[in-house]
């Protein structure tokens, strides 16, 4: 069994409740830390700034929540984004975000290549990306900032692809490489690792101590599922991570709209499966 002080629960599938219900939720699910999406209605955060944090920091402190990472959603963001106003954008976008971070006191921050356009050649979009990254880097190392470069579905799950490119381990492996720099590391998707053929050894094979997060999904080709509602085989993941000494935070968080009509649900099958808690 696992101890919830590795568990981060996520408001990012609490999107049509308040702040004070997901707090509140957290609570009764004795979650106390977080992998927190800055959207709306919780908190904004854009392109030309983000709104004063001192609300939600006194809402999270009174809650006795922690958040320990940072997932902005891309909107119309992308990182794959050529020269022009859509880079620029995306540029100050991550620029607030690493800065909200770092008043938060999250030391990661997670990244993918979602919003790329499909239109363009693969070298294309990957330069983009080297270039967007490149820049990104050192803003988050001056704040303390860890990025964390997550894979995204493509090809392979048609219905709900992002991206052409940094999919599978093997790509996000060779752009760490070749931007070589000590605050970027990657972030663990077992659905989306599933889907692109990879396994849980292949991404410590490559990555080991670069891995800064693991979000331990179920899930299909059409999306992430709540714990046993896909078709992913979790408890051979939980005894792979455990057999590569994985000791780190384990995110709860579930992308996708499935669940917003009842958040903690999934929260409380990944309980009842991670932690015993029967009837969550």
């Amino acid at each position: 069994m696992y101890g919830k002080a590795r568990l981060l629960g996520s408001n990012g599938q609490y999107s049509r409740y308040p702040l004070e219900f997901f707090t509140a939720e957290m609570g009764r699910l004795g979650l106390h830390r977080l992998d927190f999406v800055p959207q709306t209605p919780h908190f904004f955060c854009g392109y030309r700034g983000h709104e004063d944090p001192a609300r939600l920091k006194a809402a999270l402190k009174r809650a006795g929540l922690q958040a320990a990472v940072l997932s902005p959603p891309a909107y119309r963001c992308a990182i794959t984004a050529p020269e022009g106003e859509q880079r620029e954008a995306t540029l100050r976008y991550y620029e607030s975000c690493i800065a909200l971070a770092a008043g938060l006191g999250c030391d990661r921050l997670v990244l993918d290549a979602s919003g790329a356009c499909w239109d363009r050649k693969d070298e294309l979009l990957w330069r983009s990306a080297a270039d967007t990254l490149y820049h990104l880097c050192p803003a988050a190392q001056a704040a303390g900032v860890r990025l964390l470069l997550a894979p995204v579905m493509g090809a392979e799950t048609p219905l709900i692809a992002e991206s052409p490119i940094l999919n599978t381990a093997a790509e996000l492996d060779a752009m760490l490489h070749q931007l070589n720099h000590p605050s970027l590391g990657v972030c663990l998707d077992t659905n989306i690792m599933s889907a692109c053929g990879d396994t849980v050894y292949d991404w410590f094979g490559r990555f080991r101590d670069k891995i800064g997060l693991v979000r331990l999904c179920d899930g299909n080709y059409h999306g992430w599922r709540a714990w046993g509602e896909g078709v992913l085989p979790m408890q051979r993941y939980l005894h792979a991570l455990d057999a590569m000494g994985y000791r780190g935070d384990i995110s709860l968080r579930l992308p996708g709209e499935r669940y917003l009509a009842q958040p903690a649900y999934p929260d409380e099958r990944a309980l009842a499966a991670l932690c015993g808690e029967v009837g969550a």
